[in-house]
């Protein structure tokens, strides 16, 4: 260690009686250096198990993987020929550190610090119910109107609501929890039985809308501040293979408004 506070023309380490103790610069190499030794341990591994890079394991929201996913899985197979491809579920997971797991894909803001970070797409939100529901509310409900009917609520994307009701002006508080559900899938069968009002994520539920089981109050749309976002460990976001996966991802993203897409 002198060797190396000689070299670095610095003291590292402060000597005392009973051991020693890192000065505020060996602090700040210490850290340096581990970034770069964990960096170098992921690059080890990709080497030293090529097939790492077949093997492809993303973890996505549940309904993303449902309701956008699964469907271009038959591109996918085009793309990476027969690259294995696992899907994993989370719930709003925000720890983005697991070895396991190659990419994930989430609903937010797109800060997540230390992380390779790229921005899919993002949707307006808007109240939906069922065509028989929407007859029971005036031609155009206001907010209030809204905010008292029987409201649907997701367990994990508990926010969407108090989301949606401050980009309104209105105050989270004054919200109903009338009906929770474990799955954003629960809520949209329930509004489609006209159960109550949920929340619409317009590429989500694109399928209802379209088929006419689910009505907008498109006059209360609003951009909820969020987005799907790809997120990567820095260390491993230069990897071939997950390279190609952000390009394909970004690929079917520019075709969202397609009649196929």
């Amino acid at each position: 260690m002198r060797l190396l506070e000689g070299h670095l023309g610095t003291e590292l380490f402060v000597r005392r009686s009973n051991g020693v103790a890192l000065t505020s610069a060996g602090r700040e190499y210490a850290g340096k250096v581990t970034s770069i030794l964990k960096e170098l341990g992921a690059a080890t591994e990709r080497v030293r198990k090529p097939s790492r890079g077949r093997t492809i394991v993303i973890s996505t929201l549940p309904i993303f993987a449902e309701r956008w996913l699964y469907r271009r899985i038959p591109s996918f197979r085009k793309t990476f020929g027969r690259a294995e491809l696992r899907i994993q579920a989370h719930n709003n997971e925000r720890e983005v550190d697991r070895e396991d797991v190659d990419a994930w894909i989430l609903y937010s803001n797109g800060r997540h610090p230390g992380c390779s970070v790229t921005r899919l797409f993002g949707e307006e939100v808007f109240p939906v119910c069922s065509p028989q529901f929407r007859k029971t509310l005036s031609a155009r409900p206001d907010v209030g109107e809204v905010i008292g009917q029987p409201l649907l609520h997701d367990i994990h994307w508990d926010d969407d609501w108090p989301d949606w009701a401050r980009a309104v002006g209105a105050t989270a508080g004054e919200l109903a929890a009338d009906m929770r559900f474990a799955l954003y899938n629960g809520v949209i069968r329930a509004a489609v039985d006209g159960m109550g009002m949920a929340v619409g994520h317009g590429e989500m539920i694109a399928s209802e809308l379209a088929a006419g089981k689910l009505v907008p109050i498109a006059h209360l749309s609003v951009d909820p501040g969020k987005s799907y976002h790809l997120v990567m460990n820095a260390s491993s976001a230069n990897d071939g293979t997950l390279v190609r996966l952000k390009e394909w991802l970004l690929q079917q993203c520019t075709e969202l408004k397609s009649p196929n897409a």
